[in-house]
C-alpha cells in the first residue's frame, strides 16, 4: 500500500499541523497524497508564498520561521521531511554528476542505499563501471528513495 504524504507546518518540535490544500487559493483544487505530485506542487512556490496562503486561509496562525514539512506515517510514528519549494531545492543530479569520481561521495551514496533497495539493483549501482550506469541505477530507484537520498546528501 502506498504511503500518504501531507504538507504540514511544524508548530512545535514533533507537533505538526497538516494543511488541507483545498483551503489554499494557490492550490487551485489540487489535492494529492502522492509524494512526487506534492513535491511538484510545492516547488512552484516559495516557502513564504505557501505560508502566506496558509495565513490568508485562516487555517493556522503561522510565523515565517516555522518549518514547512511533509509528514507521513511509518511504523505507527509520524515522520517528517523538509518540503521542497522554489527556495529550498537543489539539483541532486548535478551533484551526482559532479562528484561521481569522488570515491568518498560515491561510498556515501552506496552506504545510504544499502538495505533500502533490493540486492540486485544495489549491486548494479555499487559495481557500475561508468557515470551513465551509476546515474541510470539511481534514476531507476523509486521516487521515495530518490527523495530520501536527496535529503541525505544535502544534510
Amino acid at each position: 500500500m502506498e504511503n500518504k504524504y501531507y504538507l504540514a507546518v511544524e508548530v512545535k518540535p514533533k507537533n505538526y499541523f497538516p494543511i488541507d490544500l483545498l483551503n489554499l487559493k494557490i492550490a487551485n483544487s489540487f489535492t494529492s497524497t502522492n509524494l512526487e505530485e506534492l513535491d511538484a506542487f510545492t516547488q512552484k512556490f516559495t516557502k513564504k508564498e505557501i505560508m502566506d496562503a496558509i495565513k490568508e486561509a485562516n487555517l493556522l496562525e503561522v510565523e515565517d520561521t516555522m518549518p514547512l514539512v511533509v509528514i507521513y506515517y511509518e511504523k505507527k510514528n509520524t515522520r517528517k521531511m523538509d518540503a521542497l519549494t522554489k527556495d529550498n531545492y537543489y539539483d541532486m543530479w548535478q551533484l551526482l554528476n559532479a562528484n561521481y569520481t569522488d570515491k568518498v561521495f560515491v561510498n556515501k551514496v552506496v552506504n545510504f542505499l544499502n538495505k533500502k533497495i533490493d540486492a540486485q539493483l544495489f549491486n548494479r549501482i555499487k559495481i557500475s563501471q561508468s557515470k551513465n550506469e551509476f546515474l541510470s541505477g539511481i534514476g531507476s530507484l523509486p521516487y521515495v528513495i530518490q527523495r530520501r537520498l536527496y535529503l541525505y546528501l544535502y544534510e
